[in-house]
């Protein structure tokens, strides 16, 4: 059994609403980001928080991270997120999920094997034309 149902890697504004969120619904939630002053700014909303570089295997361990947990990597920086993958991956990992910056970075973490890949900007503006689109209809 894993230790925590999700692991939120990256706490800026994405990460950091998904992790408080998730922890109000009673998940077990870690959340991971090498900002030192950001994970404090945190620590009266998420329980479990850890200032890491969770690039490797060994990292993500000490960390708690099992095959059985839910990753999220909540970073656009491709590099990052790239690294991470790879490392959740060779963890046996089942469940990666992944933000995304760009159509560019959609492809790679898809080729890397992330099992859920979201861009929030485009989603977002998507549902909102729907919203428009929707409103005009009725109009």
């Amino acid at each position: 059994m894993a230790r925590y149902d999700v692991a939120v890697l990256g706490l800026g504004r994405f990460g950091s609403a998904l992790a408080m969120e998730l922890e109000q619904a009673g998940v077990r939630v870690l959340g991971v980001d090498t900002d030192e002053r950001l994970v404090q700014s945190l620590a009266d909303d998420i329980r479990h928080l850890a200032i890491a570089e969770a690039h490797d295997v060994e990292t993500l361990e000490q960390l708690g991270i099992t095959p059985d947990t839910l990753c999220v990597l909540g970073m656009t920086d491709i590099e990052a997120s790239l690294l991470i993958l790879t490392s959740l991956n060779s963890l046996g990992v089942k469940e990666i999920w992944a933000k995304s910056g760009s159509s560019q970075h959609t492809k790679a973490l898809s080729r890397l094997g992330a099992t859920r890949i979201m861009q929030p900007e485009r989603e977002a503006g998507l549902t909102m034309a729907g919203e428009l689109i929707d409103r005009q209809a009725k109009g």
